[in-house]
């Protein structure tokens, strides 16, 4: 996995684009609002298809059926022609509004190349915007908003809403008509179908056994929420809400993976998050009826028939439901723990949640299960209903020199009369200022202040200041460089071809522009001096020529600002003779 990438949180889109329109009822049963999508030139997805309606009682008429050329891996052109037509129509067909949940069976394909050539993509993710309401082309180098239906908790500072259902959320004036995609999938038929009965067993029994979540980096008191630091605190929250709930716990912090010591093996697993070894399972585990689990891992589900990736191998261990990415989704692009989970104890079924939890579309994520499975009908207490609870929010939680957030201190109950005063403090007072207190005033629950960044000295790294707020709790705020990163594509060429670098600020560039200088370590190519990104923009492309070189070339190219440097490397191959 690359480093954690530092990116503005932009709002969400909160009103629909296109011709397609939503106009569904609440009230239609769940399952329903099912499309089942399949492989007429595979039997074998024909009978996962068949298998599926029949356990959840799925109309027949919302069978989709598709003809794929490839069970892996299509084209832009292929996918547009064998999978986006089709299951367009398909929706039409039974009304775009009446279906939430997609699920692909077994031998259909998973990765789709984007239109752009950039990158490859997950297939199930651009069927979750198949009305380009979300996005109207391929994201790169990763997504610029949110998906709509995502719920943006902010983990340390202990900062989560309600669940709402993704029903709820579609009958919303202005929601967009995205879907839930999932797939029936693994290295058999048998298998699975396997997800789906065992989905109906644990909600049948009941889902039991132990949370094990697995982190790395020692005690959470050391960690901050930011970068590679907030896959740590969703980790830590989900051991937190499990313990609440009462499921037995193992919360690890050894660097390993659980069944390498010294960190322990995890038997009896119901519910599991942790990482990270590339395309790897370790087995540690045994997964008891309903298991729900996944790794937060590039590549984690890169083939969910097979190999040595995490989520196929927990599929043929006896999973229940998993997710992955098919490539490098960036830590943010993964499902996050501690509010899956924590929607999963107060009542969600397993499609609403993961999607809830998953802050992008049209990117790298698969969903592996029955996304009808509801291992907790009734939710559990004490978070169903949900308790009032302390949290400090910050926005943006990641910010440039010179720039400020808004933290909002909330209280579990409002303030008695005369209001309630709360000091504040920050970590880091160089770098951050805060003021001493804010007041909430009586009869109400909640108070905002500005924290602001120093204009000097400018960072060259990430730099964190933990903002706390006394009787209330902490957050995380991160300082981040001007310069947030320098991309290449695509990442191989032939001699005198050309490519194309894109520089990333990690603020929209201020009046004047933003002036970015560039080098490559060898004459094989040639890229201009510098750069100015324009007034009010984060990006700007340039053009990359290469010369002709008698042996293949590495070339590493460099963009620097502020004393920040970002490197991109690009490798130059002969041309052919």
């Amino acid at each position: 996995m690359c480093a954690a990438i530092v990116f503005p949180l932009f709002s969400a889109l909160s009103t629909a684009a296109g011709q397609v329109r939503d106009g569904s009822s609440g009230q239609i049963p769940l399952n329903q609002r099912v499309l089942i999508v399949y492989n007429t030139g595979n039997t074998d997805s024909v009978s996962v298809a068949n298998y599926y309606a029949s356990r959840r009682n799925i109309p027949i008429a919302n069978l989709c059926p598709i003809t794929p050329p490839s069970t892996t891996v299509l084209t832009w052109t292929e996918y547009l022609s064998s999978v986006k037509v089709p299951v367009q129509n398909c929706l039409r067909s039974v009304g775009p509004g009446n279906i939430l949940y997609v699920v692909l069976t077994y031998q259909t394909p998973y990765i789709v190349k984007g239109a752009s050539g950039a990158l490859h993509y997950a297939l199930d993710s651009y069927i979750g915007d198949i009305w380009d309401q979300y996005a109207s082309k391929d994201f790169y180098p990763y997504p610029s908003h949110l998906q709509p239906y995502y719920e943006d908790a902010q983990s340390e500072g202990n900062l989560y809403q309600s669940f709402v259902s993704f029903a709820d959320y579609r009958g919303q004036k202005g929601a967009l008509l995205i879907y839930s995609v999932w797939r029936l999938d693994g290295a058999s038929a048998p298998l699975a179908e396997g997800l789906v009965d065992k989905a109906i067993a644990a909600e049948s029994s009941g889902l039991l056994g132990q949370a094990c979540l697995d982190r790395r980096d020692g005690p959470i008191s050391g960690v901050y929420d930011s970068d590679y630091g907030e896959g740590e605190w969703d980790l830590h929250q989900a051991a937190t809400f499990a313990r609440q709930v009462g499921f037995p716990v193992i919360e690890d912090s050894h660097p390993q993976e659980f069944g390498t010591l010294p960190a322990p093996d995890c038997p009896d697993a119901a519910m599991y998050s942790g990482w990270y070894s590339l395309d790897h399972y370790n087995d540690a585990f045994t997964w008891n009826t309903g298991a729900i689990g996944f790794h937060l891992d590039s590549s984690s589900a890169a083939d969910p028939r097979g190999g040595k990736n995490w989520s196929a191998n927990a599929i043929i261990k006896g999973i229940t439901v998993t997710s992955g990415s098919v490539m490098e989704p960036y830590l943010q692009g993964l499902a996050r723990p501690g509010g899956t989970f924590r929607d999963l104890y107060q009542g969600a079924n397993l499609g609403d949640a993961f999607l809830r939890n998953t802050r992008w579309l049209k990117w790298m994520i698969l969903y592996l299960g029955d996304p009808l499975y509801l291992p907790f009908p009734n939710g559990l207490p004490p978070l169903n209903p949900p308790p009032a609870q302390y949290s400090l929010g910050l926005s943006p939680r990641y910010i440039v020199n010179g720039a400020t957030a808004t933290g909002t201190v909330t209280l579990a109950n409002p303030a008695p009369a005369g209001g309630t005063l709360v000091s504040l403090t920050s970590g880091n007072t160089v770098l951050i200022q805060v003021p001493a207190s804010v007041t909430v005033l009586e009869g109400q629950r909640s108070a905002t202040f500005i924290a602001t960044a120093a204009a000097t000295p400018l960072v060259i790294k990430d730099t964190y200041a933990r903002i706390t707020a006394a009787g209330v709790g902490q957050n995380s705020l991160t300082v981040s460089p001007w310069l947030g990163g320098l991309f290449i594509t695509p990442g191989l060429i032939f001699s005198t071809a050309q490519a194309t670098g894109l520089v990333v600020l990690n603020s929209n560039a201020p009046v004047g522009g933003t002036v970015v200088f560039l080098k490559a370590d060898s004459v094989a190519v040639r890229v201009p001096a510098k750069v100015t990104v324009p007034q009010g923009k984060s990006q700007i492309n340039f053009t990359i020529k290469s010369s002709s070189v008698s042996s293949t070339t590495r070339v590493t190219i460099t963009a620097s600002l502020n004393g920040a440097q970002a490197s991109s490397t690009l490798t130059v191959r002969p041309g052919l003779q």
